[in-house]
């Protein structure tokens, strides 16, 4: 069973911040690797052209909004659904709603 290899992030779209003040500072997380995505206002899109190594076994792509004092966990999202191909997710979490276009590039076992 071919299993996730590397992450491609493109365009983010951002309909609303979880920040009541200022922009939205993403970051992702992949297993333990911790990395920027961008800064986002309300009614900012841009490809953000990211590509990420996915380390064996890590299935989840954790995305978070960096804050001061505590980092808000906006979405987890399984990296073993729908290989191959471009994909949008949707956050909708608290206050904050993003659209995020990515694929997973596959390996197989």
């Amino acid at each position: 069973m071919p299993h996730p290899s590397l992450l491609k992030l493109g365009l983010i779209t951002c309909l609303a911040t979880d920040d009541f003040i200022g922009p939205d500072d993403l970051v992702g997380v992949l297993g333990t690797d911790r990395f920027p995505i961008g800064q986002f206002e309300a009614g900012t899109s841009f490809d953000v052209g990211i590509e990420m190594p996915i380390a064996p076994g890590v299935t989840e792509l954790t995305i978070l909004e960096a804050d001061v004092i505590e980092d808000d966990v906006l979405a987890t999202i399984d990296l073993t659904q729908d290989m191959d191909v471009d994909r949008v997710f949707g956050i909708l979490t608290g206050d904050a709603r993003y659209d995020v276009n990515f694929i997973v590039i596959s390996e197989p076992d």
